[in-house]
C-alpha cells in the first residue's frame, strides 16, 4: 500500500530563528515548471475540461467565505487564524490556483481534485505556517485590501481577455507556451495568489511581487527550513540559507527524521548522508528523490514498501521540488506584465463606462415609465372632464332651439372647456418620446378655443355660419381627437 501525500508534510516547520534576509512577514510562495510542449488536444478544449473543476470550485469558494468569515473573528479575538480555517483555507488556494495555471496554460497536467499538496504537480504555492496577526489589520482587512484588490483585479482582468486567446492560438499552433507569456502569467497567478492568501488572512505579508524578484534576492519557502532553494546545493549547511551544499549535516540537527532504514535514505541520521543532493543518501543519490529509494523508484519514501511499487509516485509523474522559488522575470515578460495592466485598466475603465451608460439607461428608462404613467392618468382625468363638459354644452344647445343667443353662450363655455385642457396639457410633463404628439394636440386644443370663441362672438345667423365655416370647426375637433389617441398610445409604448 502507498503512503498518502497527506502523511508527510509538504513544507517543514519554520525554524525558532528567522534569516536575516526576510524582512516582515513571510508572503505566499509559487513556483511554477518551465515551459513545457503541451498536447494540442487538450490546448484546444482547455475550457472545457475545467468545467467540473469550476463547477467544483464555486461551492468551495462559498464554505471558502463562510470559514473565512467564522477565522476573521476567532482572529480578530485571538490574533491567529484557527488551525482548521488555516487549512480549509489553503486547500481551497492551492486547488483554486492549480486550477487558474492550468486555464493560463502554465501546465498541461490536469489538476488533481484535491485540497491537498500535490507534490507532482507541476505548480506548487507554499502557504506560510500560523502566524500572530494584528487585530487592527485583521478588523480592517476588507479596508486594507482595496489597493492589492484593485491591482489583482486590473492584471487580472488584463491577463485573461485578448492576450490569453492571443496565448492560446500560439500555444494551439506550436504546441508550447512561449517563455516570455510564461513567465509573466506565472508572475500574475503568484499575485493573485498572494491576494487570496492575504484577504483570507493565511499571511500578514501584503501583497506584492507582481514584477517579480530583484536578481540576487533570497526567495524563501514558508515552512521551510534555511536554505530551501538555496544555490549550489538546496537547504544549506545547519542554520544557514545556502551554504554549503546539503539539508545539513548531519540531520537537523539532533539524528533526523529517522533511523538507519527508515528515513529519506539509508543509512544515516539525516535526509542522506553528508553531501545532501548530490552525494550518496541525497536527494539524487541511493535513498533519494530518485532511485532506488525516492519517490518514484521501488521502495518508495526510503524503506519497502515505500510511497507506491517500483516506479511509483514519481515514474510518469516525478515530485516537482523547485530549484528555487525565486521568480526572476525577462525584460520581455515584464513587458507583458505592464500590457496586462494597461489592457485591464482600459477594460476595466470601459466597462465602468458601459456599466454606467446602461444604469444611466434603466434610470432614464424607468423615469420614463413614471412620467408616462403620471402623464397617462392626468391626460385621462382632464379628458374626462372635457368630454363631460362637452356633452353638457351639446344639451344646453339642443335645448337652446335655434336661439342664436343661447347658442353663443354654449360656445363661449365651450372655449373654455378647451381652454383649460390646454392648460392642463401643458403643466403636465411628457417623456421625452411623447413631447412631439403632446405638441401637436396642445395646438388642436388651442385653435377649438379658438373657434369656439369667434362662434361665440357672432351676432347673426349667417354671421355665425360663416364663421362656422371659415373656422373649419369641425374638421379642428376631428384632429383633436385622432391627436388625443396617438399621445395616448405614445405615453402606453414610452
Amino acid at each position: 500500500m502507498g503512503i498518502a501525500v497527506t502523511s508527510v508534510p509538504p513544507y517543514p516547520a519554520y525554524p525558532s530563528a528567522m534569516p536575516p534576509q526576510l524582512i516582515g512577514p513571510p508572503p505566499a510562495e509559487l513556483a511554477a515548471a518551465e515551459a513545457a510542449p503541451q498536447r494540442r488536444a487538450t490546448v484546444a478544449f482547455r475550457i472545457i475540461l475545467v468545467i467540473p473543476h469550476l463547477f467544483v470550485l464555486y461551492f468551495l469558494q462559498i464554505a471558502a467565505l463562510v470559514v473565512a468569515f467564522i477565522g476573521w473573528w476567532a482572529a480578530l479575538f485571538t490574533g491567529r487564524l484557527p488551525e482548521f480555517a488555516a487549512s480549509f483555507l489553503s486547500g481551497y488556494i492551492r486547488w483554486y490556483t492549480r486550477v487558474s495555471a492550468y486555464m493560463y496554460l502554465l501546465t498541461d497536467v490536469y489538476p488533481p481534485f484535491a485540497l491537498d499538496e500535490d507534490p507532482a504537480y507541476p505548480v506548487r504555492i507554499a502557504v506560510p505556517e500560523g502566524q500572530p496577526l494584528n487585530r487592527l489589520a485583521v478588523l480592517f482587512r476588507w479596508i486594507l485590501a482595496v489597493p492589492a484588490e484593485i491591482v489583482s483585479s486590473v492584471v487580472g482582468l488584463g491577463a485573461g481577455t485578448i492576450v490569453s486567446f492571443i496565448a492560446w492560438l500560439i500555444t494551439l499552433i506550436t504546441g508550447k507556451l512561449p517563455a516570455p507569456l510564461h513567465l509573466a502569467f506565472t508572475a500574475v497567478l503568484r499575485y493573485l495568489t498572494r491576494f487570496n492568501c492575504y484577504w483570507f488572512m493565511l499571511t500578514a505579508a501584503y501583497p506584492g511581487g507582481l514584477f517579480g524578484d530583484a536578481a540576487g534576492s533570497q526567495a524563501t519557502v514558508p515552512g521551510a527550513p534555511p536554505g530551501y532553494g538555496a544555490a549550489p546545493g538546496g537547504y544549506g549547511a545547519p542554520g544557514g540559507y545556502g551554504a554549503a551544499p546539503g539539508y545539513g549535516t548531519p540531520g537537523y540537527g539532533a539524528p533526523g527524521y529517522g533511523t538507519p532504514g527508515s528515513g529519506y535514505g539509508a543509512p544515516g541520521s539525516g535526509y542522506g548522508a553528508p553531501g545532501g543532493y548530490s552525494d550518496p543518501g541525497g536527494y539524487g543519490a541511493a535513498g533519494g528523490y530518485g532511485n532506488p529509494g525516492g519517490y518514484g523508484a521501488a521502495g518508495g519514501y526510503g524503506s519497502a514498501p515505500g510511497y507506491g511499487a517500483p516506479g511509483g509516485y514519481g515514474a510518469s509523474r516525478p515530485v516537482f521540488q523547485p530549484a528555487s522559488w525565486q521568480l526572476i522575470l525577462t525584460a520581455a515578460a515584464r513587458r507583458l506584465v505592464i500590457l496586462f495592466l494597461v489592457l485591464g485598466a482600459l477594460f476595466w475603465v470601459g466597462y465602468g463606462v458601459g456599466y454606467a451608460a446602461i444604469i444611466g439607461t434603466a434610470v432614464n428608462r424607468a423615469d420614463n415609465i413614471n412620467t408616462a404613467n403620471n402623464a397617462i392618468d392626468t391626460l385621462n382625468s382632464s379628458y374626462t372632464t372635457l368630454t363631460g363638459n362637452l356633452n353638457r354644452r351639446q344639451a344646453a344647445v339642443n335645448a337652446c332651439d335655434k336661439n342664436l343667443t343661447c347658442v353663443t353662450k354654449a360656445d363661449g363655455k365651450a372655449a373654455v372647456y378647451f381652454s383649460s385642457f390646454a392648460s392642463e396639457l401643458q403643466a403636465t410633463a411628457m417623456p421625452s418620446g411623447a413631447t412631439a404628439a403632446a405638441s401637436q394636440l396642445y395646438s388642436d386644443t388651442t385653435k377649438a378655443a379658438q373657434d369656439f370663441t369667434k362662434l361665440s362672438q357672432a351676432t347673426t345667423v349667417s354671421q355665425y355660419q360663416a364663421t362656422f365655416a371659415s373656422t373649419g370647426l369641425e374638421q379642428t375637433l376631428k384632429r383633436f381627437d385622432q391627436d388625443y389617441n396617438k399621445l395616448g398610445a405614445t405615453l402606453v409604448n414610452s
